[in-house]
């Protein structure tokens, strides 16, 4: 409906709301710089007070009010985050239910964004983060990126679905009824991390990657390529070690596809705009460990928290990010990082293509050893258990 269309107080509601809108995104570039608290606090005042006035004066049935409702969950929650204002958090969770309730049946991006934005409730402001998910892409911007990326899909998991944006343009809802924060992460008991480990993996093989990975297209004799976008408590599943039994075997999802993993939908777009010739290729490529580095290593500090520095430093100019979802020993560590390095040098092997066949190396019980690689780490390399999940899978890979 356009705006001639409408009645007067309508429009005037659309304006006050798209003025909300602007508010809220001055705020967020005014809290990822020096200004000071006070202006940040105002701007986000007024962005709340213009949103919520726009959707006082709209009927709940208006197209723009889901919209509006999302943008309002945004400003609560950010202006939150910084003193800890439990009333705001639960005005954003409010505006957030209800922007997922009232979005049309097939709006199924903001229905995701929606529940990935309220599992981000509490995540300092400080910029990057809830700017970028102030401005959810359509289906075409992540097909776009998807296609520069030589990727198949886009899959946000919320709980009870997986959102599916392909390569082509369409968006579809797989249900995932198991999908629920509930599940049992075990991760403060230490003592049987690997057997709990194990059986996470297992059930988010039948539970989640199963109907995920059958419901992608086909790749003409490659393994598929996704991002996963997980939220909330699912960010610290290790998806990509997802495993069955195939002929007696243990086969993980990381040996059917190439998965890589993304903090919010417009950072894929904005990653995948960028130059297809950075990072330059440098003989040897090194992994670094700051913000702006080509490539770099991000280790474990809690989900949201390395969702937010893995999130900092792509948009900082980095053009992939090694992470872990929770602390690896120093010598699975090193190895994963030499063989990472090994297959960018030596076979020229793409950022995420090398990590996954690192990862797939240290799987492997015949792994060979490279001949440069110092004596202590080969021996050590030679006494890696292939089955143990706590070191290869929590290695995690973001950007290009």
């Amino acid at each position: 409906m356009s705006v001639e269309d409408v009645d007067a107080e309508t429009r005037r509601a659309w304006e006050r709301g798209e003025r909300g809108r602007a508010r809220c995104a001055e705020a967020l570039a005014a809290a990822s710089t020096d200004e000071g608290a006070d202006a940040v606090r105002e701007l986000f005042a007024e962005a709340i007070e213009l949103l919520t006035d726009a959707l006082g004066a709209l009927d709940g049935a208006d197209a723009r009010w889901p919209e509006f409702a999302y943008v309002a969950g945004i400003a609560y929650a950010a202006s939150a985050a910084p003193t800890g204002d439990r009333r705001s958090w639960d005005q954003a969770r409010i505006c957030f239910r209800r922007a997922h309730r009232a979005a049309p049946a097939d709006a199924h991006l903001l229905r995701a964004a929606a529940q990935v934005a309220a599992a981000r409730i509490g995540l300092d402001p400080r910029g990057t983060p809830w700017r970028l998910l102030l401005d959810p892409p359509s289906a075409g911007e992540i097909a776009a990126a998807l296609g520069r990326l030589g990727t198949e899909a886009l899959v946000q998991l919320v709980p009870g679905a997986a959102v599916l944006s392909g390569a082509d343009g369409t968006t579809r809802v797989l249900d995932l009824p198991e999908l629920d924060y509930g599940l049992d992460l075990a991760g403060g008991d230490r003592e049987n991390w690997a057997d709990m480990l194990d059986a996470l993996c297992e059930w988010a093989w039948a539970a989640v990657m199963e109907p995920v990975l059958t419901a992608l297209p086909g790749s003409f004799g490659r393994a598929p390529s996704l991002v996963l976008l997980p939220a909330g408590p699912f960010g610290m599943v290790p998806w990509h070690a997802a495993w069955s039994l195939v002929d007696g075997r243990r086969r993980h999802a990381l040996q059917n596809a190439q998965i890589s993993y993304i903090g919010a939908p417009r950072l894929l777009c904005e990653v995948a705009a960028r130059p297809t010739s950075a990072p330059a290729r440098r003989y040897p490529i090194e992994i670094g460990r700051a913000a702006g580095d080509p490539i770099a290593f991000v280790p474990a500090g809690g989900h949201d928290e390395t969702w937010r520095v893995g999130a900092e430093y792509l948009t900082a100019g980095t053009h992939t990010v090694v992470s872990t979802l929770w602390p690896v020993d120093e010598t699975t560590t090193a190895l994963v990082l030499y063989m990472a390095h090994h297959y960018l040098d030596r076979r020229d092997l793409p950022p995420a293509q090398a990590v996954r066949t690192a990862q797939l190396w240290l799987r492997d019980p015949k792994r060979g050893i490279p001949s440069a690689m110092p004596a202590e780490l080969a021996a050590r390399a030679r006494a890696i258990m292939p089955d143990d999940p706590t070191g290869w899978a929590g290695f995690t890979h973001s950007g290009w």
